[in-house]
Formats: C-alpha cells, structure tokens, sequence
C-alpha cells in the first residue's frame, strides 16, 4: 500500500472513505471519526472516492463540496443500477461518476473492491463489538462483517471468514491510546486543581 503521506501533485494520493450508513445525530459518529483524517487529506492535496449511499458517504460529500474541495477531485462510483437512480444527482453537482462494469447483478461489494484499486489507502470506521452491541441492540449480529470492514481486510488480503481481533486493528489501538492519554492528562490536571486550592485549617 502507498503511503498516505505523499505530497506529489503530479501522482496525489487517492482516499477511499467509508462508513457506516448510520452516523447519528448532526452526523455525529462522521465528525468524530472522519473530519480529523478528511481535513488531513485534504492539507496534502489528496483525491477522494466514495460511494452512494446514506450515512459516511453522502457526509463525505457534503463535507468535500462545502470546504471546498474541487468538484474535478472527487469521484463517486456507481453500480449500473445505481448510475440510473442516483448518477444525474452527482454529475448535476459536477464530481466524477465512475459506473463500475459488472452489470445488473453487480453487488455493493464488488463496487467498493473497484473502489479499493482504484485508491492508494483507506479513511474508515466500523464500529467495534462492545459499541455495536449498545448502538444496534437486538439486531446486532456477533460475527458479522460490514462492508466498511471488509473494505479494510480487502486492502491487507485479509478474507472475510478470517478471525480478527479488535486488538490487532490500528483503528482501535489508537483510540484506545487516545483514550487513556485523555484519562491520563484529565487526572494530572484534577491532581493540579486540588493541589493549588487553599487550605480552610
């Protein structure tokens, strides 16, 4: 895999960004999770694809277009049937349109693998077991690999019936990390609150 760190205008990097197709309220789990690597993209002059659909998607789009991002620099890929329900709304708002060939029975997945060689690395999100089962309630299901994750495995040759563990992902290492630094630095700062208020004796 390329690095994401090239700043070469003549070959710029490409990002594929996916996610979930629910981000939450005001588009919470996008902001959270994406904009913090977006904006970093963006800084050095990377391109963008993504898909169609719902949730991270269509928040990335918006995001890109509002910042502004050229329209020239980012492009949306497209199964034939969603080029004939959703292909005039992108090309109306001037972002490239790649229909994947592959036909009527053309999946998601085989869309994102396009997605997956057409870009240099990855911009993703799938939520872990623990927040899984609290967001999704009776309808999570242990076991079961999302599209953005298999998006991940894709890009490491990693198969889809492959046992992997959270641990091992450097998502959630560093969010971990992040985490207890956080923990870290709000207990010295307790500590420094306490330590500089008066003595009542």
């Amino acid at each position: 895999m390329t690095s994401p760190d090239s700043t070469n205008p003549r070959n710029p990097e490409i990002a594929f960004i996916s996610g979930p197709l629910d981000i939450g309220r005001d588009n919470t789990y996008f902001h959270t999770h994406y904009v913090p690597k977006i904006n970093a993209a963006i800084e050095r002059g990377h391109r963008f694809v993504i898909g169609p659909v719902a949730g991270v998607d269509r928040a990335t789009l918006d995001y890109l277009l509002a910042y502004p991002i050229p329209p020239s620099h980012i492009t949306i890929f497209v199964t034939p049937t969603e080029n004939i329900l959703m292909g005039d709304e992108f090309r109306s708002r001037a972002v490239n349109v790649h229909v994947v060939d592959g036909g009527s029975n053309m999946t998601t997945r085989d869309r994102d693998a396009a997605m997956t060689r057409a870009s240099s690395y990855d911009i993703l999100r799938w939520r872990p077991r623990e927040e899984a089962k609290k967001f999704y309630g009776p309808m999570y299901r242990e076991g079961y690999v999302t599209n953005t994750e298999m998006n991940w495995r894709r890009r490491r040759g990693i198969s889809e019936t492959e046992v992997v563990k959270e641990e091992d992902v450097g998502i959630f290492r560093d969010e971990k990390k992040r985490s207890s630094e956080k923990y870290v630095i709000n207990a010295l700062r307790g500590l420094f609150r306490t330590a500089s208020q008066p003595s009542k004796d």
